[in-house]
């Protein structure tokens, strides 16, 4: 039932007006995506809420104290709703504002009709503490406060950095360690009680995990797993059974000396948990309780607590039943053939095996289990019972399968004639993994001979089945000393080949034996077809085509028939026939219905899955298709809304998957909700998922995405995936402006996994060498990496080409070069792979071309991924390297990624390896003619003792120096840039001259050609991109980058309508939206290349900030950073302004530095940009003195309209200000600290004083 707030009684009822509920203390998590399990629901009991209001009249003032005291935490809220404490925590809300669930292990806020109480740790921990013993222990940890961390880079919740979670990071410690993470004490929960979360971890961060609930003197251990585990974010859900009084649960992570032990938990959700409340009268059809609450009859003696106080289990109702709890043996029951009673406490050491009964829910209590090989049935049967004449005899009992998608259990009914023996007849058919969990089915008998009901078990490898509570209905009436009869063993579930034709599993065909590994592989084995007919395609006619049921709640999948038509009246253009419907079921768990095809695969990239379909479901009800594969479990359809009383036809793609996956069919619809609600699937058919289909369309890797994806598909291994658009608002295509192209959007709700694939098919070699091109858009504050691979069959990938972080808001051209071997056909495939090490953003491919011979040199290189075609000469070798493996001399980190793993080319000048006066040469491969004067810059390192002379010329046709650089090195990398023009195909050539010093080096890195003339040093207009400027997220900030657009381009995000520069939409800046940041973000800064000292210069920028409201605030600020620390010298923070304003600031440093614009926020998170343009460095030069201070400019407005407002906010303060401190003092006392001295603004790490260097304070933790 929906959760209501109860009408107040008590004492308290007639004050409930008094003042209104409490807001939550903070927003609910709800996932909109399709759930599979069941959407239960959390009754409110109706039990007094409590209120407590003074008889005093109170001021005007007092819900906004009362608010500021509620934020405070300790001090009393007139209002707030007090309930007995063992009212708290029972997952019922018994006040209105659910008060009563704070820090229960979820969000204290009473959650949307059929939606779990949860805790997704954005906020607080929920009441949830680490009570381990040693130093590996839980935390409240989020990915972005740990870059370098072996935790995950996302939550589970945001799918992002900013998401929190509980973890424990890799522990150090030889010893065995456990640690426990423990919830609050709960209280009551109800059969149907489950518990949801999610769990991150990998096979060797942790020997063991283990979910555990403690009530009274035992712990029942309801999960344990030790591995191996999948990658990413995994599932686990887990029924608790009825727990009666107070409980708690406890997950705990087990490392040993040989495993790091890092494991991280979100999304924690409690399920169907609440008992129903009391009620002034119970509607028609429904059982009323002991203790007034309601429930439906078919949850009267079936042997479980549905009320709560055990009155419909009880005696006086149940006691005409007969029941058989097995605690005491097997009753009435012939168990002689293949099963034992037994229990969980000294249970085989087998990971499948029950750990509690139903009856008690407890090791203690007993069960019935499965002992009979896999071949041979385990047979249960009853007594004989009396025909059943007008009334049925029902049969209620609650079986365990799992470990094994082979085990099943099977139930008949053989009639006792006179005469021979009949054949069983099945009346129930259960196949394949329930998941550790008793699960309820019921089954009614008419006959009219007396007759006996048999349960076969048929145990799977490695799997276990088992029974537990079997209850007979008053009209099974024993016969009174029936005379033993034969009972014959029931029919296995398959037809079984001619004894001694085939192995066990493998199927018979013709002469032939498949094996298990080539059914449903969708290439036939036999002529006829046999081995690919119970695989998923299917009319329904015949065969249900493989799909078995597999749900655990009200609602299951069956075979349904249609005289006219299918369900609902509007249906008659559908044939009349046999169709899959949902229809109710006897189960009390999870209240979706699932049906599965058997394991199949391996699946090619054009395989598609073809269906009818039927829904007419509101407004909860959903009909989805998902894939379960490896453990995972990937939605790829959702019935989009209600097909309105009509068949619908879709298709459904599901590409190419490796053996074994299965389909999985997911529904749900409230079949005693208003209206005639119904759900159906018809005339399924898997299509082309042959590896071996092929088609003229495989073989174009060129494309753009215009007619289709030519030869290219997306890969499954995350939830997001690359997906061909059209043109639309900020997202426009290369070709037209106005076409397709494929995109990536690592935010889409809710992505998941590291990475998306985009491949192509399987390709052979036109030439020795191939050159590939494509358009790529990289454009975002915090997108994450872009990269190209070749693959061969066999070998490791080869990464092509890698770029990473924001490349403006525009396509870039980009080549990499396929080299063949000579010697060799074999194919290649090449994969686009964007990494979800970013999260606010998108990728887009488009254009992507290959034609015979190699490709021209790159236009960019970042020797990350190769060394970009360049070739070393001289007596001397040049060589791709990093700090992190090469044992030669070279700088510490990198120029791209500012760290020891990143790439650059260095090149050893100690005499050693290179004599004074020789050279060593880095030569290019050739460049295209350059059809306009153009901009070559790129960045170097020296040692620091002389290292000699390096040199840049150009080559073409003959050699001309363009640069020469000879100078001490020092510990930062250097811009360099010269202006380069060609008419035809040129190299550039890197020259290095030794001197002879010991332990000296040149070192390159990051070459850009760019279209347009050089620029001076620290100076940019940003019309051709960010010049020597470098937006790469910096560490500990959030990974957050400037970016470059103009107005004229569509963005995703607020920007200037016009530059300064042109002051037209053509025009070009770097901004940077803030609204990105949220909670946790810190700021994004825009660097200059490193400038030499300074006695005196001037900073000269255009800057434009906009946002909504007063309230919200940007702020941007220039530092100055060196070997010292950073000094902040401007600042400003502003509104909505939609204009440029000037900004300038002298700068001094008596040593090498460089310019930082920060962007952050001085309010809360917000959208708003703050964009820079014409910024200009002029070194030995002062800044004319500006007409207003520096910092925050004076915008021209009347004085009049200044001296108002002035005088009218002046005059509001002070009136609240008088009422809030006269309400105070009559109350004595000021329940307010004082203020704490203000940290100085504007400073990181080291703070610079004129003569002298302190160190802040620390930064109080935003946790």
């Amino acid at each position: 039932m929906p959760l209501q707030p109860r009408p107040a009684r008590g004492r308290g009822a007639g004050l409930r007006g008094c003042l209104g509920p409490r807001q939550p203390l903070g927003p609910q998590h709800t996932d909109n995506r399709p759930k599979f399990p069941a959407p239960g629901t959390s009754a409110t009991r109706p039990r007094t809420p409590a209120c407590l209001c003074p008889a005093m009249h109170l001021p005007a003032l007092l819900p906004t104290l009362a608010l500021l005291a509620g934020s405070l935490g300790g001090a009393w809220v007139p209002g707030r709703c007090r309930r007995p404490r063992e009212a708290e925590c029972d997952f019922v809300c018994d006040c209105a504002d659910c008060s009563d669930e704070a820090q229960c292990g979820y969000r204290a806020a009473a959650p949307a009709p059929g939606a779990p109480f949860a805790c997704d740790f954005e906020w607080d921990l929920c009441g949830w503490r680490d009570i381990s013993t040693s130093g590996y222990s839980w935390l409240r940890d989020r990915a972005g406060a740990a870059p370098e961390g072996s935790g995950p880079r996302a939550d589970h919740t945001r799918g992002t950095d900013l998401g929190w979670y509980v973890a424990v990071g890799a522990h150090r410690g030889k010893e065995a360690s456990r640690a426990v993470l423990r919830s609050p004490d709960l209280r009551e929960a109800a059969p149907s009680c489950e518990i949801r979360l999610w769990y991150h971890t990998g096979s060797a961060d942790v020997a063991e995990l283990r979910l555990e609930l403690t009530h009274g003197a035992e712990t029942l251990t309801l999960w344990q797993s030790p591995g191996p585990w999948g990658p990413g974010w995994q599932e686990l859900a887990v029924a608790t059974g009825r727990i009666r009084g107070p409980f708690w649960v406890t997950f705990s992570a087990i490392r040993n000396a040989t495993h790091r032990g890092a494991m991280a938990l979100d999304d924690v959700a409690f399920w169907d948990c609440g008992l129903p409340t009391p009620q002034a009268s119970c509607a028609l059809g429904k059982h009323q309780c002991h203790n007034q609450a309601c429930v439906e009859p078919h949850q009267v003696c079936d042997g479980e607590d549905n009320c709560g106080d055990s009155s419909d289990e009880g005696p006086l109702t149940c006691g005409h039943l007969t029941v058989t709890d097995f605690e005491s043996g097997p009753g009435p029951w012939d168990h002689s053939e293949g099963w034992a009673w037994n229990h969980s406490r000294g249970a085989p050491q087998r990971s499948a095996w029950p750990r509690r009964d139903h009856s008690r829910n407890s090791a203690h209590g007993a069960f019935l289990i499965s002992v009979a090989e896999p071949s041979a049935p385990a047979i249960l049967s009853s007594p004989e019972l009396r025909a059943s004449g007008p009334h049925n005899c029902s049969l209620v009992f609650y079986h365990y399968l799992h470990g094994s998608e082979a085990g099943s259990l099977q139930l008949f009914l053989q009639p006792q004639s006179p005469g021979a023996p009949q054949a069983p007849v099945l009346l129930r058919s259960r196949r394949g993994e329930l998941g550790a969990a008793w699960v309820r089915d019921r089954v009614d008998v008419q006959s009219a001979h007396p007759f006996r009901i048999l349960l076969a078990g048929h145990t799977g490898p490695g799997g276990v089945v088992g029974l537990d509570d079997l209850i007979l209905s008053d009209h099974c009436a024993l016969v009174p000393e029936a005379p033993a009869q034969r009972v014959l063993p029931p029919a296995p579930p398959r037809p079984l080949p001619p004894r001694g034709a085939c192995a066990p599993g493998h199927l018979s065909c013709g002469d032939a034996c498949v094996p298990p590994e080539q059914l449903c592989d969708f290439q036939r084995q036999c002529d006829g077809g046999e081995d690919e007919r119970q695989c998923g395609s299917t009319d329904f006619e015949a065969t249900a085509g493989g799909w078995e049921d597999a749900s655990v709640g009200r609602l299951q999948w069956r075979l349904a028939r249609q005289k006219s038509g299918r369900p609902g009246s509007n249906a008659g253009r559908v044939a009349a026939g046999h169709f899959l419907s949902l229809q109710r079921a006897w189960g009390q768990l999870a209240a979706a219905a699932r049906a599965l095809t058997p394991p199949l695969g391996p699946s090619g990239p054009r395989c598609e899955l073809h269906l009818s379909y039927y829904l007419q479901s509101r407004p909860r009800g959903f009909l989805a298709l998902a894939v379960t594969e490896g453990g995972s479990r990937e939605l790829v359809w959702e019935a989009p809304s209600s097909s309105a009383g009509r068949w619908t036809t879709d298709k459904v793609a599901l590409g190419a998957r490796r053996r074994p996956f299965r389909l999985e069919l997911v529904g749900l619809v409230d079949l005693d909700g208003p209206g005639q609600q119904a759900a159906g699937v018809d005339s399924l058919a898997l299509r082309d998922c042959s590896p071996a289909v092929t088609t003229e369309k495989d073989g174009e890797v060129s494309c753009n995405f215009e007619r289709d994806t030519c030869g290219w598909f997306a890969g499954h291994l995350a939830d997001t995936r690359w997906r061909r658009v059209q043109s639309l608002g900020p997202l426009y295509d290369h070709t037209t402006g106005r076409g397709h192209f494929v995109l990536l959007n690592p935010t889409e709700p809710q992505a998941r996994g590291p990475a998306a694939q985009l491949l192509s098919r399987a390709q052979v070699p036109a030439a020795p060498t191939e050159c590939l091109s494509f358009w790529y858009h990289l454009y975002g504050p915090q997108i994450g990496t872009l990269r190209l691979v070749m693959r061969r069959q066999g070998e490791g990938d080869v990464q092509l080409w890698a770029r990473s972080g924001t490349h403006g808001n525009r396509w870039h051209q980009a080549w990499a070069t396929l080299h063949h071997r000579p010697d060799s056909s074999g194919k290649y495939q090449l994969l686009f792979e964007g990494l979800r090490d970013g999260y606010h953003g998108t990728m887009a491919l488009d254009d992507i071309a290959v034609r015979p011979g190699p490709c021209w040199a790159p236009r960019r290189c970042s020797f990350e991924d190769s060394s970009c075609g360049f070739t070393a000469g001289g007596q001397s070798v040049w060589h791709r390297a990093s700090a992190g493996s090469q044992a030669s001399q070279g700088p510490r980190t990198d120029h791209t990624t500012e760290t020891a793993q990143g790439h650059y080319m260095v090149v050893d000048t100690s005499p050693e390896a290179l004599p004074p006066g020789h050279v060593a040469t880095l030569t290019s491969e050739e460049h295209r003619p350059l059809a306009q004067p153009s901009c070559l810059t790129f960045w170097y390192h020296l040692s620091l003792r002389q290292p000699g002379v390096l040199r840049v010329h150009m080559e073409e046709g003959a050699r001309r120096q363009l640069l020469s650089i000879r100078a001490h090195g020092g510990l930062a990398w250097r811009l360099a840039s010269v202006d380069v023009q060609a008419e035809q195909a040129w190299r550039v050539v890197f020259e290095a001259e030794a001197t002879g010093v010991e332990h000296s080096y040149v070192a390159v890195d990051d070459l850009l050609l760019q279209d347009r003339p050089c620029t001076q040093p620290g100076s940019c207009a940003f019309e051709s991109g960010l010049c020597g400027w470098s937006h790469m997220p910096w560490p500990g900030l959030g990974g957050y980058s400037w970016d470059w657009s103009s107005g004229a381009t569509p963005s995703r995000y607020p920007q200037p309508s016009v530059d300064h520069t042109l002051g037209t939409e053509a025009g070009h800046f770097a901004f940077f939206e803030t609204g990105v940041l949220g909670p946790g973000g810190r700021a994004a800064w825009l660097r200059s290349e490193p400038l030499p000292a300074t006695t005196a210069a001037c900073l000269h920028f255009w800057y434009h900030m906009g946002f909504p409201e007063h309230f919200y605030k940007g702020e941007l600020r220039v530092l100055l950073s060196s070997a010292r620390g950073q000094l902040a010298v401007w600042g400003a923070g502003a509104h909505q302004r939609h204009q440029w304003l000037e900004g300038q600031v002298e700068v001094a440093s008596s040593e090498e530095f460089q310019i930082v614009f920060e962007a952050t926020l001085g309010g809360q998170p917000a959208l708003g940009p703050i964009a820079l343009d014409d910024v200009e460095y002029l070194p030995g030069q002062h800044c004319p003195r500006p007409a207003t201070s520096q910092g925050e400019l004076a915008v021209p407005v009347s004085v009049p309209a200044v001296v108002g407002g002035a005088l009218l906010v002046l005059a509001l303060l002070v009136a609240l200000g008088s009422a809030a401190r006269c309400w105070l003092w009559r109350g004595r006392g000021f329940p307010f600290q004082k203020d704490q001295a203000a940290a100085p603004p504007g400073f990181d790490n080291i703070l610079f004083n004129s003569d002298h260097v302190t160190i802040p304070e620390p930064v109080p933790s935003d946790q």
